[in-house]
């Protein structure tokens, strides 16, 4: 049976969650003293920034030597912390497991970058040998269900937040350019620095983001070639050259006029200036300039709104997919001892009358369950006939 120790964003406060996280060499320690446990027969363990879960198979024993090892490892008194762990088994173990790398169970509903860390996850102990049959068929049809929902819906293809849906806007602008030229203003903040990270993620885009200089506590933490920091008050004389202007301040005061916009702008190129700001930093009488279009928060706030409706309808088509991947994957690991034991029934049901064995089984189940075992001999019966 399979087991799931879970620390994540959903009980847990980042105190408690860097508490149970694991380096690299410290998950390869753990699973090397988890393996000596003769109640422990697979282990994997799952790390992400808002998670950490430890997967275990074997017997019922596991999970408290898995408690028992984890706080001796951590130095924790297991006791304080109890009330921020998720504990699954059995069937509730595998379900969670398909939701973690489904991306059902993250931050951002459909996120697909937990399916390449459940997949390294996997990795590592498939390559210490200490995935055990079970593990293996659920690990691997975890990954396939998540790639399945992945290709065959819109769940992790339509974004939601604000920074992503700025930088979309960003990326199917056209200038008629292999370039295009963005400045960012406000991007050694939280908002403009997510947004420039998010830019500078394909080719084809330089970035000339604007800091104050007077706020030493600000620092732009990008590095790239295609990043250039300006002085804020240097702004406009950058502006005439862009392509894309973003806007992105927590300051009371606009940052871009209409009157010194008009002033700069002597090129009257087809230009995008978006301002993400509240209150707004940017004059919504610059959009009277010719070439320029202007959309501000209302405008992605919008947009954002109508993708989580897309979302949602698409999350009913990946939770079925998710279901028919579940229950096959559920099916594999129940069936997979009577393979083995094969001859043995055999052996045990040689000789006996199939009216014996019949009421037998009638008598044994209940009746929704007595359905499906008739149901199932009648189609074996056409099976039988047909071939």
């Amino acid at each position: 049976m399979m087991y799931c120790l879970s620390v994540s964003h959903k009980m847990a406060p980042v105190t408690i969650r860097e508490q149970f996280a694991f380096r690299e060499e410290e998950k390869r320690e753990f699973i090397e003293i988890l393996s000596g446990k003769e109640a422990i027969t697979g282990i994997v363990i799952l790390c992400t920034c808002n998670r950490s879960e430890i997967y275990v198979s074997g017997t019922k024993q596991a999970v408290s030597e898995l408690q028992q090892e984890l706080a001796e490892f951590k130095k924790v008194r297991l006791e304080e912390v109890l009330k921020y762990l998720n504990i699954y088994n059995g069937e509730s173990a595998i379900g969670h497991l398909f939701k973690v790398t489904c991306g059902f169970d993250s931050m951002v509903l459909g996120e697909d970058e937990i399916l390449g860390q459940v997949k390294e996850a996997y990795q590592i102990s498939k390559d210490m040998k200490t995935v055990d049959y079970e593990m293996n068929v659920l690990f691997q049809r975890a990954v396939s269900c998540a790639k399945r929902i992945k290709t065959d819906t819109n769940l992790s293809k339509t974004p939601l937040s604000i920074a992503t849906l700025v930088a979309n806007e960003v990326f199917h602008f056209e200038n008629g350019n292999e370039c295009k030229k963005v400045m960012v203003i406000g991007m050694s903040g939280k908002m403009g620095t997510t947004i420039t990270k998010n830019l500078i993620s394909k080719q084809g885009i330089e970035v000339t983001g604007t800091v104050r200089k007077h706020n030493e506590c600000l620092t732009v933490n990008i590095q790239s070639d295609y990043v250039k920091a300006v002085d804020y008050k240097e702004r406009y004389q950058y502006m005439d050259d862009m392509d894309i202007v973003i806007s992105a301040t927590l300051g009371p005061h606009y940052t871009i006029t209409y009157e010194d916009l008009s002033k700069v702008l002597k090129d009257k190129k087809k230009r995008l200036f978006i301002d993400v700001a509240v209150p707004v930093d940017m004059d919504a009488s610059i959009e009277r300039l010719e070439g320029l279009t202007l959309f501000d928060i209302d405008y992605f706030e919008t947009l954002s709104k109508n993708n989580t409706d897309i979302k949602l309808r698409e999350l009913d088509l990946a939770n079925a997919i998710m279901e028919e991947e579940l229950d096959a994957a559920i099916k594999e690991v129940v069936f997979h001892p009577y393979i083995r034991r094969m001859d043995e029934l055999k052996a045990a049901f040689t000789g006996k009358r199939l009216e014996s064995l019949l009421f037998r089984v009638r008598d044994q189940l209940k009746s929704d369950e007595l359905k499906v075992v008739l149901k199932t001999l009648d189609d074996l019966e056409s099976w039988i006939k047909e071939d």
